[in-house]
């Protein structure tokens, strides 16, 4: 019987407190592989867990920050020249997606996207309460609160009879109570301990709300210094670089 597995390849911030990577994780199942989100820093903790780029199917972009989105470039450039993928690579996320990643892929690596690709490069556009498949995964998206960044989202995956779910980066809004529904795992951005803080989920607002989050474990990631500096005195599970989760 085939089981998804949970590859987290980057768990850290913006700002790499701790010595983390970006924000970077692996789905498995069966002979298909997608990532959540793809950080600057995701081609180097690929490499690091022994995970082949090239296998990769999809990547789903939570939201359009570089800790979140940046490493596409790197990684379009290894399957150009070091890869030289065939196989169509399909980028998912919010509507900007195709025109931001043309821009850092042209500011990084000049006619590299002029030049073209060996493979299909497909983008699909979330679009929040609606489902989207890609291969076995079904993606749903909710809409989620980021400073004044527009089009935001929060992530669940279903798979093999699985759900999984993921923040992304948002302070508390309600609809992470529906995000967290039923799911096997909810991986949960906690960047601040102690005060609320714009933008970001803190630890205090999610042990008060822990009751509404329904899922049989949730996982903090994202994690800010004094979150790091807290992690042994924590009443939630963390999840650390390279951690694998099987589901």
């Amino acid at each position: 019987m085939k089981t998804a597995e949970l590859r987290c390849v980057g768990t850290g911030d913006a700002f790499g407190s701790g010595g983390r990577l970006n924000s970077c994780y692996h789905l498995h199942y069966g002979q298909e592989q997608l990532l959540l989100d793809c950080g600057c820093s995701s081609l180097i903790g690929l490499q690091r867990c022994g995970l082949d780029p090239a296998g990769i199917d999809a990547i789903v972009i939570s939201h359009l920050h570089g800790d979140h989105f940046g490493g596409i470039p790197f990684l379009l450039l290894e399957a150009k020249f070091v890869s030289q993928r065939q196989r169509p690579l399909t980028l998912i996320g919010p509507p900007k997606l195709e025109s931001q990643v043309r821009a850092a892929v042209d500011a990084l690596y000049p006619g590299t996207v002029d030049d073209g690709f060996a493979f299909p490069l497909v983008y699909k556009t979330l679009q929040p309460g609606e489902i989207l498949t890609q291969g076995c995964f079904e993606i749903g998206s909710y809409a989620v609160k980021h400073g004044s960044s527009a089009d935001v989202f929060a992530l669940q995956v279903a798979v093999g009879g699985k759900k999984i779910a993921y923040t992304g980066d948002s302070e508390w809004v309600d609809s992470l109570i529906d995000l967290a529904a039923g799911s096997e795992i909810m991986l949960t951005e906690c960047f601040a301990y102690a005060h609320p803080v714009p933008s970001h989920l803190d630890y205090q607002t999610l042990l008060q709300k822990r009751d509404s989050l329904c899922s049989k474990r949730l996982l903090l990631t994202h994690m800010g210094p004094e979150m790091l500096a807290k992690i042994d005195e924590l009443e939630f599970e963390t999840v650390s670089d390279g951690d694998l989760i099987q589901l």
